[in-house]
């Protein structure tokens, strides 16, 4: 089972990578936008049990792409990780079907807490 990671910063989804390979999560997909993302998700949503989306990124937003998985994929959990501290976009994303939220910069520590939660690992 994977964790897709979508942000358009390769420092971001670096750290996001190294944080969950210190906690044993070592089968990690990365994108660098939406676009990028769903040409991914579209061969292998079936084997992701998590999603970490930023909200802000090129091509396709992370509240589009929330959208663009609940169509192929309607329960598993996504995290957004983001600089974005909108409430208004933070109610959007979980309308959208979003089910966690963590503002970067993140203590990796809380953020393998969050992931740990909806894995159960």
């Amino acid at each position: 089972m994977s964790i897709l990671i979508v942000d358009d910063s390769g420092v971001v989804r670096s750290v996001v990578k190294k944080s969950l390979d210190l906690y044993g999560y070592r089968d990690v997909i990365e994108a660098e936008d939406g676009v990028d993302a769903m040409n991914k998700i579209k061969s292998v949503f079936q084997s992701i049990e998590l999603y970490v989306l930023d909200v802000n990124m090129p091509n396709m937003d992370g509240i589009t792409l929330i959208g663009e998985i609940r169509k192929l994929d309607p329960a598993t959990p996504i995290v957004m990780l983001t600089t974005e501290s909108d409430k208004q976009k933070m109610v959007q994303a979980k309308n959208m079907g979003a089910t966690g939220w963590i503002i970067k910069p993140f203590d990796a520590d809380k953020f393998i807490k969050v992931v740990e939660m909806f894995l159960k690992k």
